[in-house]
């Protein structure tokens, strides 16, 4: 730990000697903003209600990111993005994922599916006429600094045409959705069934009556527990979270780990052997920011980017901000980040110096230090997501996010696991800003949202 707190102090201080006047905005500052999912939508609205000048860009047909359900074909040769599958429904309740005075119909259940959800995006983009500032089919490919500007490259998908266009801000919103994290077992090769990852499994009944090993526990594997216990003949789950574990029926069995693949199955570290026909990866994704040019000044791995201020602001560039790096954090933080990047492009208010808030970074390193975490937890904002919320306020002026969201975040990662089958057969009331009501309502799928 002593090495990565050298590490990251020296590479810090080294980008502030390098260059520490860039990211001053012309007066008429142009935004670009890459990404037109949740992130993207929630930037362009303020940075068109600050009245600010920009263009966002979306490698695909169409809106939504990770909400924009496809089957698992190419767009223009390029991989679907999204990780939605048939039968999906949210597991946070809609209440954490709402944009800022923008809510679903009252009638909504509190976890609604994905169709639903995409309905709802596409209301909003109407309501704050947003599609006319996205350009589709326009994949980014490089971000350097140049000149004093952002100099973005990117493909046009339909014509493979190579275009350019300067920026004096950017604000990068490709989410935490984009790499699957696809682990290697030995004897991999030599099986002869199924392997993909999750962002690849869009139906159940592909599945039924095949013998199915789901590998992991997070998010997507529990939730495809469910999906395949009642259509598969045999269901293999490997993982080694510890939860209440519903009963799944007969044909689920709970496995440790893998040890290896034989040609027909996999031998577990028990060293117990199921034969199996088709695995899913439920393993989860890395950051990809392939993207960013060493000119951008930060450091980017997998599973990290530093140094950020407030867990988005480029310290070396302050002119670039980056969404949903911290982790955990409910779908509105994303809102709050946009509404605070574009009140920086806009003027509304002014950052620290950059050596004030390379202190404040190294603050947070040297508290991650004391709990015992590691590098790659540099972004991981732990427990502390209303006094995050409280800190963007305060410094921007922006919307302060009612606490009783994150009373509910808190709540629903425990009960989620207490009560996997049932906990999305309750809705969700808010009552103020530091309460709410949650109350048994099971029914079927419902969607009041009509597209306008």
């Amino acid at each position: 730990m002593a090495r990565f707190i050298l590490l990251v102090t020296v590479l810090c201080f080294v980008n502030l000697i390098l260059e520490t006047t860039d990211g001053l905005a012309l007066p008429s500052p142009k935004a670009c903003v890459i990404g037109a999912g949740y992130g993207g939508l929630a930037s362009a609205r303020y940075l068109k209600d600050y009245g600010v000048d920009f263009m966002v860009f979306e490698a695909q047909r169409g809106f939504g990111g990770n909400w924009r359900f496809q089957d698992d074909i190419e767009e223009d040769g390029l991989p679907p993005f999204t990780g939605v599958y048939k039968k999906l429904r949210t597991n946070t309740p809609r209440q954490t994922m709402e944009f800022s005075n923008f809510t679903f119909p009252d009638s909504t259940p509190s976890y609604p599916s994905a169709p639903c959800f995409y309905k709802y995006l596409q209301n909003f983009t109407r309501e704050f006429d947003l599609e006319k500032y996205i350009q589709f089919r326009s994949l980014v490919t490089s971000v350097k600094w140049a000149d004093k500007q952002w100099e973005i490259a990117y493909t046009k998908t339909d014509t493979g045409a190579a275009e350019t266009v300067n920026c004096d801000y950017v604000i990068v919103s490709i989410g935490h959705y984009n790499r699957p994290k696809v682990p290697k077992f030995e004897g991999q090769d030599s099986f002869r069934g199924n392997i993909i990852h999750t962002q690849k499994y869009k139906d159940p009944e592909v599945f039924r009556d095949r013998r199915v090993l789901l590998v992991g526990a997070g998010a997507s594997g529990l939730d495809l527990a469910t999906h395949l216990s009642n259509v598969t003949s045999r269901l293999v789950h490997s993982h080694h979270l510890r939860y209440n574990q519903p009963y799944f029926g007969e044909n689920y069995v709970k496995k440790p780990d893998i040890k290896m693949f034989t040609s027909t199955g996999v031998i577990f570290q028990d060293d117990s052997y199921e034969e199996i026909e088709d695995v899913i990866l439920a393993t989860g994704y890395d950051f990809d920011f392939s993207f960013l040019d060493e000119s951008c000044g930060l450091t980017v791995s997998s599973k990290y980017v530093l140094p950020v201020y407030q867990y988005m602001v480029n310290i070396r560039r302050p002119s670039m901000v980056i969404l949903a790096l911290p982790k955990p954090i409910i779908t509105r933080a994303l809102d709050v980040q946009a509404e605070y990047a574009a009140a920086l492009i806009a003027g509304k208010f002014q950052l620290p110096s950059q050596g004030d808030m390379l202190k404040s970074w190294l603050k947070h390193v040297y508290e991650l230090q004391s709990k015992g975490k590691k590098i790659v937890d540099v972004n991981f904002l732990d427990n502390l997501q209303d006094q995050y919320f409280a800190n963007l306020t305060e410094e921007a002026g922006i919307t302060r996010v009612a606490p009783v969201l994150t009373d509910i975040r808190d709540f629903n990662a425990v009960n989620r696991l207490e009560d996997l089958l049932n906990y999305r057969d309750y809705d969700y009331e808010l009552l103020d800003a530091h309460s709410y009501k949650r109350f048994y309502n099971p029914r079927n799928e419902t969607c009041d949202i009509k597209v306008s």
